[in-house]
């Protein structure tokens, strides 16, 4: 069977490779060895090695195993915790959003916009479009590492 490689940009690649780092000076604080860490992860040492060598196609599982072994899966619940721009991308798509009413006479059904006019109407799009441009120029800057 073949193995699957991953594609990664440049910076995934050193926020891997720095990640495994983390494990492995973690171990090393704990003075463990790769043969009695690899045993308790339940993973070869071949295994751990990649994990140590942050390499992206070993299972997620063996990272959580690691963080597990050291004392540190609470970490995991961190990851991704806090959403600040799928935040902001939601609460400009919601401005956005029509409200939707049904006609008591015909049942059809009618589309009104909001009833924001004048400058609060275009304050809110320019949020929108601020909030999507930040995206994009962050998008850039990370592809670029």
């Amino acid at each position: 069977m073949t193995k699957k490689s991953v594609t990664l940009y440049p910076g995934q690649t050193a926020q891997m490779s720095a990640f495994g780092d983390r494990i492995r000076l973690a171990r090393l604080r704990r003075k463990l060895t790769t043969t009695l860490f690899s045993e308790r992860m339940g993973v070869s040492r071949e295994t751990l090695r990649r994990v140590e060598n942050g390499d992206p196609t070993v299972a997620f599982g063996s990272y959580l195993s690691a963080l597990q072994t050291l004392g540190l899966s609470a970490d995991v619940n961190n990851l991704a915790n806090d959403d600040v721009l799928g935040r902001k991308l939601q609460d400009a798509m919601l401005i956005k959003q029509p409200s939707r009413t049904v006609s008591k006479n015909t049942n059809k059904r009618t589309f009104k916009s909001p009833a924001i006019e004048g400058p609060l109407q275009e304050g809110r799009q320019s949020l929108a479009s601020q909030v999507l441009a930040k995206y994009k120029t962050k998008s850039v800057l990370s592809d670029k590492d």
